[in-house]
């Protein structure tokens, strides 16, 4: 029997963008970081996971697509 228990994982931040906002991110290929919220550094790759972001220095960058399909942005 597995006597491990499951830990919760901590509630995911999702910011909500305009379409506008998101195809402007994903022309310039723009990454987004999940540590501050913003789009930030263009000329990241859609899948790009760890670059350094522009605004708050955290290697928390992914590309903006990527962002979208892992839940941690929201089109309105």
């Amino acid at each position: 029997m597995d006597t491990t228990t499951a830990t919760a994982r901590p509630a995911r931040k999702v910011v909500t963008v305009s379409q506008d906002d998101y195809e402007e991110a994903t022309e310039n290929y723009a990454g987004f970081c999940v540590a501050c919220g913003k789009f930030t550094n263009d000329g990241v790759e859609p899948d790009a996971h760890g670059y350094e972001c522009d605004c708050c220095g955290a290697r928390k960058v992914c590309g903006a697509e990527d962002a979208l399909l892992c839940g941690y942005i929201d089109i309105a």
